[in-house]
C-alpha cells in the first residue's frame, strides 16, 4: 500500500469510529476562533497594507541599497507569501541591503503581476503610485534615502520587471531578472535611460529558461547594457544569482549619498 493510500485509510479509521469509543466530550473546549494570518511574515516588518520590508543593514562599502522585490505568483492560501518574504529577508541580511516587498494586484486565485499590454494599461498606474508611496514611507521610517535602487523580479515578477526595464517605467539603477523575462518590446516604447539588466537563467527550469535567454537576445539586439548568466538551478531565487547580480549592478552604479529624511527615525 502506498504512503498516500495508507494515510487515507488511517483517516478513515478515525472518522468511522463509533461515538462511544470517545470519552464524553460534553465539556470539551470549543476551538478558538480563526484569526487571519497577517500579510507580512513575523521575520519582516509591515510598512502598509500588503507591503512589507526588511532592513538587512549595510555591505562592507557602506552603501545604502534598496531592493524592490517583485514576487512570483502568490497563491491565495493564507501565509503562502511568507516563503518569498523570508527568503528575501535572508538575502538582504547576507548581502547588506534593505528590501521592500510590495504585492501585485489580486487576480482570481492569487496575486500576479501584469504580463500583457492590456493588463499593464489597466493596473500599472496604481502599481507605480503604490511603489512611490511605499518608498517614501520607507525612507521616512528609516530616516534616510538610498545610494542606489535595484528591482529584482522573480517568475511573474521577472516578466513584469523586464517590461518595466525596457520602458523605463521606474526611476531605478538596475534590474535583476530571475526565472523569466519577456522577449517582446513595445513598439517605439524603449526607454532613453537604459538601466543595466542582470538576467539569471535557471537552466534546470524548462518553463522559463528559454524565455530568459530570449530576453537576453532582445537586449543584445537593442544594444542594451546587460549580463546573462546560467546556473543549473530550478525555479527559484538563487543565492548565486543574487550575489553576482548585485555585484555586477553595483560596479555600474555611481554612488550617490543617501539623503537624510527630515523627521525620520534614524536606524
Amino acid at each position: 500500500m502506498g504512503r498516500w493510500s495508507a494515510g487515507f485509510v488511517c483517516i478513515a479509521c478515525v472518522l468511522s469510529r463509533p461515538r462511544d469509543a470517545f470519552a464524553d466530550d460534553s465539556h470539551r473546549v470549543a476551538p478558538a476562533a480563526h484569526t487571519p494570518k497577517p500579510w507580512c511574515a513575523p521575520e519582516v516588518s509591515e510598512l502598509s497594507d500588503h507591503v512589507c520590508f526588511f532592513d538587512g543593514g549595510l555591505p562592507d562599502d557602506g552603501r545604502r541599497t534598496l531592493v524592490i522585490y517583485l514576487h512570483g505568483l502568490l497563491a491565495a492560501t493564507p501565509g503562502f507569501q511568507w516563503l518569498q518574504q523570508r527568503g528575501m529577508a535572508i538575502h538582504a541580511k547576507r548581502l547588506g541591503f534593505t528590501v521592500m516587498l510590495p504585492t501585485s494586484p489580486a487576480v482570481e486565485g492569487g496575486y500576479v503581476w501584469p504580463t500583457s499590454r492590456a493588463a499593464e494599461e489597466k493596473q500599472e498606474p496604481e502599481i507605480l503610485a503604490n511603489l512611490q508611496r511605499s518608498r517614501a514611507d520607507l525612507e521616512r521610517r528609516l530616516g534616510h534615502g538610498f545610494d542606489e535602487t535595484f528591482v529584482v523580479g522573480f517568475s511573474s515578477g521577472a516578466y513584469y520587471a523586464s517590461s518595466l526595464a525596457v520602458r523605463g517605467a521606474l526611476d531605478t539603477d538596475g534590474y535583476i531578472v530571475l526565472a523569466g523575462g519577456a522577449s517582446w518590446v513595445h513598439s517605439g516604447a524603449t526607454s532613453a535611460k537604459r538601466a543595466p539588466v542582470f538576467i539569471g537563467v535557471s537552466a534546470a527550469d524548462p518553463q522559463t529558461a528559454d524565455h530568459s535567454r530570449a530576453f537576453a537576445a532582445a537586449l543584445a539586439g537593442l544594444g542594451w547594457p546587460y549580463r546573462a548568466e546560467e546556473r543549473n538551478v530550478g525555479h527559484m531565487v538563487d543565492w548565486g544569482f543574487m550575489t553576482r547580480g548585485l555585484q555586477w549592478l553595483r560596479a555600474r552604479t555611481p554612488r550617490r549619498p543617501g539623503t537624510v529624511i527630515e523627521g525620520g527615525t534614524p536606524p
